[in-house]
């Protein structure tokens, strides 16, 4: 969708937009990786670190909801 909207690589550094939906992207990356260590550790029995994947993971989501809120129409 963004390269149809013509969103670049270059266009992630610009203001507004670009930096949001880097921004996007970014936390929803993070929120990936904490998804994938919940799963290692729930696996392992560590309940501590799954419980505190699960509210990183939780946490970013809304982020990543918020930012996608927060983009203006191009």
């Amino acid at each position: 969708m963004a390269r149809h909207r013509g969103v670049t690589w270059a266009f992630l550094a610009e203001p507004g937009y670009g930096r949001t939906l880097a921004a996007e992207l970014a936390l929803f990356a993070v929120v990936m990786l904490a998804s994938a260590g919940h799963g290692t550790a729930r696996s392992k029995g560590r309940t501590e670190l799954t419980r505190a994947r699960t509210v990183v993971a939780l946490a970013g989501s809304l982020g990543v909801v918020l930012l996608a809120t927060a983009l203006p129409a191009i």
